[in-house]
């Protein structure tokens, strides 16, 4: 467990690093682009190579990320004297006769510099309350998550209090929950190492820390491996299938204040012959929400058990084998065939509500929050708003909209054969456009009605208004639901918008 450390004494660590290079930028540059978590398994060699030449930022990273037993004398050159032996103190380090090992390892994140449990270490990595570091659905939730100014947030299941942190620059206050003591440990010392203080630590279940408050942004990204048997508290939620996220999704709207948000990273079964969009819809009923799910990807159950395995159960061979039958059983028996991923959005709103389920479109380009903000905003345009009245609204194109021609050689020419709007920011939808849209999408700048385009168009094309309009209007709801086109009084999010 962590020891409090005095803020002086942080302030020194932090600065040090940051200094040093021991930022996202500083490790993009030695090692390149890398996979989050960072796998040591096979690449170890390759990153000791890339930090031989003894300087402080390569003993830095051999100490704190790649997890290895450094010399004293180049920990204590690295860190100096004081900061060595106070690292020592807070439970960062340890001796191992004439060297020091972390037990902790360092991670930059999105200007945060967080400690977490150093996988490599020996006594940590079959611990069931190990306390992970940044990994594919912590970027995830990072990325989906809306960076709105809110009095109140909860992160739910905070872990190393990553969510928490980044949502205090946007809260007024930040309540950060979890199960786990030892996370909890982890998440003050993280919010002290980065010197925020409007964040509040509660150890306890899901909701039941928070039961008597109210918030205005809800994030969690919980224990939602769909795994056979409880194994470890970041991982497993120990209830069947995906219905811990279940629960969640129906208790949270009790916690929203109106127009608040819960949004969250899960995982959800498939099993044969069942429609997984009715399943899911029927969690959001008698919400009182607004919800949407994008679902970023899909595994079939056997291919899903072994990335599980391979990713936290170290061990021989042998040993992940007889795991990985078990897991394939446990699928078999329960009729699960397939496994998606997504994120959740729900909105606490009265009057009638919406569900609406997407396929992502390839992932999200960086922050992407101000995007899901907009589509809920769109998708309450379009349910208010009459054919009639979308006809005499003045539509612009959105900046970060793309034309992409696919053109095919022929006859010493480029043949078009397709033509596709891509969105190149935030939610990166994509998708083909009729020829006979191309250049009406070009002439929507929010000068003219919609209606006086569409005449246009129908000249142009020899065609009936009465006839083109109809058939246009469901294409338009369409590119206006994913942003493609925008209405008066909205704007997308700025360029090179961060959290």
């Amino acid at each position: 467990m962590l020891a409090a450390a005095h803020p002086q004494e942080l302030a020194r660590l932090r600065e040090l690093c940051r200094d040093a290079g021991y930022t996202e930028d500083g490790l993009l540059a030695i090692f390149g682009p890398v996979a989050i978590p960072l796998d040591l398994s096979q690449r170890l060699p390759h990153y000791l190579y890339l930090t031989r030449e003894g300087r402080r930022l390569d003993t830095l990273l051999r100490l704190f990320l790649l997890g290895v037993a450094t010399p004293r004398d180049a920990a204590a050159v690295a860190l100096g004297d004081e900061l060595l032996e106070a690292c020592a103190g807070w439970g960062l380090l340890e001796s191992r006769g004439d060297a020091v090992l972390a037990r902790v390892r360092l991670t930059p994140f999105r200007n945060l510099l967080l400690a977490v449990d150093q996988p490599a270490h020996p006594e940590i990595e079959r611990r069931p309350d190990q306390v992970m570091g940044i990994t594919g659905s912590t970027a995830v939730l990072a990325n989906f998550t809306m960076r709105r100014r809110v009095r109140h947030t909860l992160d739910l299941g905070t872990g190393c209090g990553v969510q928490a942190l980044l949502a205090s620059a946007h809260s007024e206050r930040v309540a950060a929950t979890d199960c786990n003591p030892r996370a909890l440990a982890f998440a003050r010392f993280n919010a002290a190492l980065n010197n925020l203080s409007n964040i509040c630590f509660i150890q306890g279940d899901a909701f039941q820390p928070v039961r008597a408050r109210t918030f205005d942004l809800i994030v969690v990204n919980p224990p939602f491996a769909i795994s056979p048997w409880p194994r470890y508290l970041y991982r497993d939620s120990g209830e069947p299938g995906d219905q811990f996220c279940e629960r969640l999704v129906r208790q949270a709207p009790a916690f929203l204040n109106e127009g608040g948000f819960f949004q969250m990273t899960l995982d959800w079964v498939e099993r044969a012959g069942e429609d997984w969009k009715q399943r899911l819809s029927s969690w959001f009923e008698g919400s009182g929400c607004d919800a949407w799910l994008l679902r970023l990807d899909r595994e079939t159950a056997a291919s899903y058990a072994y990335v599980w395995i391979r990713d936290t159960e170290p061990g021989d061979p042998n040993e992940s084998g007889r795991l990985y039958e078990e897991w394939v059983r446990y699928f078999e028996r329960e009729r699960i065939e397939a496994i998606s991923t997504g994120v959740i959005a729900m909105r606490r709103r009265s009057g009638r509500n919406w569900v609406r389920m997407d396929e992502a479109p390839g992932g999200m380009q960086g922050p992407a929050g101000g995007w899901v903000e907009l589509g809920f905003q769109l998708r309450d345009y379009l349910d208010t708003t009459t054919d009639e009245n979308l006809l005499d609204a003045r539509l612009r194109v959105t900046p970060q909209v793309r034309l992409i021609e696919e053109c095919r050689p022929q006859q010493q020419r480029w043949q078009p054969v397709a033509t596709r709007i891509h969105l190149s920011a935030g939610l990166p939808w994509e998708g083909r456009l009729d020829a006979r849209l191309r250049g009406l999408l070009a002439r929507m700048d929010g000068r003219r009605p919609l209606r006086d385009l569409l005449v246009h168009l129908a000249v142009e094309l020899g065609a009936a208004p009465d006839q083109l309009i109809p058939a246009a209007l469901p294409l338009l709801r369409d590119l206006i639901l994913r942003g493609f086109l925008l209405p008066e009084g909205m704007a997308a999010p700025p360029a090179g918008d961060q959290d």
